[in-house]
């Protein structure tokens, strides 16, 4: 198995994490389980990230914005996330650096 550590400000892992969970809600409804078996892989990394921070959190129990989070899922995993997060697609600037760090991360593995 590959898996690809990467390092995102928790502002962009909550894009990824957003992003993950529409495409798990609406695929649920649809009985897409491939969809659930990726997204929850995904999510679980992005926990484990958080979970290791030890520092203060946010009202809603999140690192600050800027805070760094090293998660690492499985090649396969990063590649399904950036598919989820081009199909709920803004062209905010948050939604972009969050792809292109995921691109980036992917070709030089």
């Amino acid at each position: 198995m590959d898996y690809i550590t990467l390092r995102l400000p928790v502002r962009l892992w909550q894009r990824v994490d957003a992003s993950v969970d529409n495409s798990m809600a609406i695929d649920a409804v649809n009985g897409v389980s491939l969809t659930l078996m990726n997204g929850a892989c995904v999510r679980d990394a992005g926990w484990r990230a958080s979970a290791e921070f030890d520092g203060e959190r946010t009202a809603l129990g999140w690192p600050a914005a800027e805070r760094e989070l090293s998660i690492v899922p499985r090649r396969e995993h990063w590649e399904w996330a950036l598919d989820q997060l081009n199909r709920w697609s803004t062209a905010d600037a948050d939604n972009l650096e969050a792809r292109e760090r995921i691109e980036a991360a992917l070709r030089s593995a």
